[in-house]
């Protein structure tokens, strides 16, 4: 299977953005943990403040979005000139 220039594009963005979203939602799972929840040991999954809640769900949304427009960006680009 050959890579065109537009199949290596769309790999590049989707990496890149994925990527992105797993840095957001691990900073945001760092800075909004209850302390001293008890999930360091793995036995109970980790807890977040309310605002952190609010917080993870805005990267959602904004990881949507991104992709939306990426999504526009790329199907309107002309990969064929050169």
């Amino acid at each position: 299977m050959e890579i065109d220039r537009k199949l290596a594009a769309e790999l590049g963005v989707s990496v890149v953005a994925v990527v992105v979203f797993i840095g957001a939602a691990s900073v945001v799972s760092s800075n909004y943990a209850v302390p001293g929840d008890g999930a360091t040991n793995g036995s109970a999954s980790p807890v977040l403040q309310p605002g952190g809640g609010l917080a993870m769900v805005g990267v959602i949304g904004l990881f949507v979005v991104v992709m939306a427009v990426a999504g526009l960006i790329m199907y309107r680009a002309d990969f064929d000139e050169e």
